[in-house]
């Protein structure tokens, strides 16, 4: 059995060191947002205020997007509401970061033919699955024991060290579930697209059942591991029961990958692809119809997704129009209007954060020209008469197709149960058009997109770091009183809150011009360079 192992440590520091600048870029973005956040509700708000964002975060929309909310006594400290506002989304990122450097150094490898070539040194048949959970591990406890001592430091009201260790080592634990879950996927299916998929399916499952659970079902929200966590209830209780059931279901994933991976043939999966036709359609003969037959699956899915997103959250709005009605706090912290209710202008800016996460898919299908050239399959296209600007054209078809369709679907799945659940439903034109407005936005970064991929498309990572600074500042712009030039390093700080502003035809043009205008860029310089 220990010659299954052998090289293990070897293996360990080698991944470390290629880990080392894409984890340690993901430790210090996180660190300094909470940092900052956790400052902004020490020295900016006071108690009053706090006492005030206590009732308006008990709204059932709010506790869906953002997890539960525990004070002491009933009274709302900065620490409680610092977890409150940072703890699911900092366990999500941490999440998906496991995801992505599992994924790197199994299946991808062996995808590439890197794991063939350390296969064929001295190592054990699983070392390489070992070195990368060990890996994992390493990052996720420096992550729990970075978060743990920066909290404990800073000298935050209602947060003292053993409330910030317990902080920190629930998110080192949610990233090494989902990371030796990863590992299992990899074991499962036969390429990397399979295996992030599943996972990142995985991990919005098990979002969307906390989401539906928290405001509605305890036992419900305890089915996904994110709600799980969340009864912990940091610089509160500080319960770590749900910390421990997370840890044993983890070794229990983690030994059966083992399994797994020690009676697997390389390149192989228990789960086999399924076997296409034995002659291609016709559509599939222009480079339009064949990429979109690449991105078919992928598009299909996140097109589901947004919908269940958005059904998810208006199985809600029922509840929310309640609780609006019965608040007066919540009433004055709205943005007043005499044209619409209370309820109205709320999902209009619950519609601003959805419109954010609309950005993710657009991103995904759009980079997917870089990974079919980085894997050298575009080549075999572009060897027949097939034109690098047809080629990319292609691409641009799809994202432009994925920024129409995505918003439509989470705001139809919004409506669609929100119209049951409301007693004054909202038009679907204008949940629709508050949204939809945010579509040039999302031409911009798709633009981007191929402009880089155009010019540098080894610095693609740009694209996905812009997509996560979109989000925070998005999220937490307004609590850390960023400046409006901050704001609009964002297009989405260019575009109106509809219903409450009016939308400038100028704004809008100039975003769809700056679109286009990095778009011609980006297939003017593609056709000039070499590939990958």
């Amino acid at each position: 059995m220990g010659k299954n192992f052998s090289g293990t440590m070897k293996l360990s520091a080698f991944f470390i060191r290629r880990e080392r600048v894409v984890f340690g870029i993901w430790l210090v973005v996180l660190l300094v947002l909470a940092w900052a956040v956790a400052l902004v509700f020490e020295n900016q708000m006071t108690f009053e205020e706090l006492q005030a964002l206590l009732i308006l975060r008990t709204n059932p929309a709010q506790v869906a997007l953002q997890g539960p909310i525990y004070s002491v006594g009933g009274v709302l400290q900065p620490g409680p509401m610092f977890a409150a506002e940072m703890h699911l989304f900092t366990m999500v990122a941490i999440a998906i970061m496991n995801i992505f450097m599992i994924n790197r150094l199994t299946r991808s490898d062996e995808e590439k033919g890197r794991y063939e070539v350390i296969r064929s040194l001295p190592i054990g048949r699983i070392a390489g699955l070992n070195a990368a959970i060990i890996t994992a591990f390493l990052a996720n406890s420096v992550v729990a024991f970075g978060h743990g001592l920066l909290l404990g430091a800073i000298g935050i009201t209602g947060i003292d060290f053993a409330g910030a260790f317990a902080y920190g080592v629930s998110l080192g634990v949610i990233g090494y579930f989902f990371g030796v879950l990863t590992a299992l996927f990899a074991q499962l299916f036969p390429s990397s697209r399979g295996t992030t998929g599943y996972a990142f399916g995985f991990l919005i499952i098990a979002f969307m059942i906390r989401a539906v659970g928290d405001p509605t079902s305890e036992a419900l929200a305890m089915a996904s591991p994110f709600g799980l966590l969340m009864r912990a209830q940091v610089f509160v209780g500080n319960y770590w029961w749900p910390v421990l059931i997370i840890i044993g279901l983890s070794l229990g994933i983690c030994v059966l990958a083992y399994v797994l991976d020690s009676r697997r043939d390389m390149d192989q999966g228990y789960i086999p692809q399924r076997q296409g036709p034995a002659e291609a359609s016709p559509s599939m003969l222009s480079p339009l119809g064949f990429t979109w037959r690449l991105a078919r699956s992928a598009f299909t899915a996140w097109a589901v997704g947004m919908l269940a997103l958005g059904a998810a959250l208006g199985s809600l709005m029922g509840e929310a129009e309640s609780f609006a009605a019965d608040n007066e706090i919540f009433v004055a912290m709205m943005p007043a209007s005499p044209d619409f209710t209370i309820t109205q202008l709320f999902v209009m800016l619950l519609n601003v954060l959805l419109a954010i996460v609309c950005i993710a898919p657009v991103i995904s299908l759009c980079l997917k020209q870089y990974s079919e050239e980085r894997g050298h399959r575009a080549e075999y296209v572009l060897g027949t008469a097939v034109s690098r600007t047809k080629y990319m054209l292609s691409y641009v078809a799809v994202g432009f197709g994925a920024s129409l369709v995505m918003p439509f679907a989470t705001a139809f799945g919004l409506w669609l149960v929100g119209a049951f659940t409301m007693a004054e439903p909202i038009a679907f034109g204008t949940m629709l058009w508050a949204i939809m407005v945010y579509v040039p936005a999302l031409w911009v970064i798709l633009g981007l997109c191929f402009f880089i991929i155009g010019v540098a498309p080894k610095l693609i990572a740009i694209c996905w770091g812009y997509f996560g600074y979109a989000f925070i500042v998005g999220f937490f712009g307004d609590l850390l009183s960023l400046p409006s030039w901050a704001m609009r390093i964002s297009p989405i700080g260019f575009v109106p809150m509809v219903p409450l502003d009016e939308v400038r035809v100028l704004t809008m043009m100039g975003l769809v011009a700056a679109a286009v205008v990095l778009t011609a860029l980006g297939i003017f310089f593609y056709r000039e360079r070499d590939l990958v």
